[in-house]
């Protein structure tokens, strides 16, 4: 069964304290490597579905389109110390659920789809 919510917890001295809200995922919940906030900032880990080669590593940090995620406001930087490409998108926490999920969806919308335009080049 294939999980359709992401949970946000705030993060307070490296530990994940206290449980912020629940959001629906409509697709590509699998990318997400991991998800919580810190000052005030929804901190998503977005990362590939698969391993990925040393060589495809780097290709598809150059391949990949930063610039829709800045069009739609959201901060985005490559997280260059884990195995697979991981990039964090950061965007300020609402303490209207909606807005969040509106954010939370659009931003793994654009990765997925970028994953999949990605993945027709190789």
């Amino acid at each position: 069964m294939e999980a359709t919510s992401l949970v946000l917890m705030k993060k307070e001295n490296g530990i994940l304290a206290t449980e912020l809200g629940s959001y629906k995922v409509e697709e590509g919940l699998n990318y997400v490597f991991k998800a919580y906030v810190e000052d005030n900032k929804v901190k998503i880990y977005l990362t590939t579905d698969r391993d990925v080669s040393d060589e495809e590593y780097t290709k598809i940090y150059d391949l990949y389109n930063y610039s829709i995620f800045e069009k739609e406001k959201f901060i985005i930087k490559d997280v260059d110390d884990e195995y697979n490409p991981v990039w964090l998108v950061e965007f300020e926490f609402s303490q209207d659920d909606e807005i969040n999920e509106e954010n939370i969806n659009s931003i793994i919308k654009i990765h997925s789809k970028e994953m999949k335009r990605i993945a027709e080049i190789f």
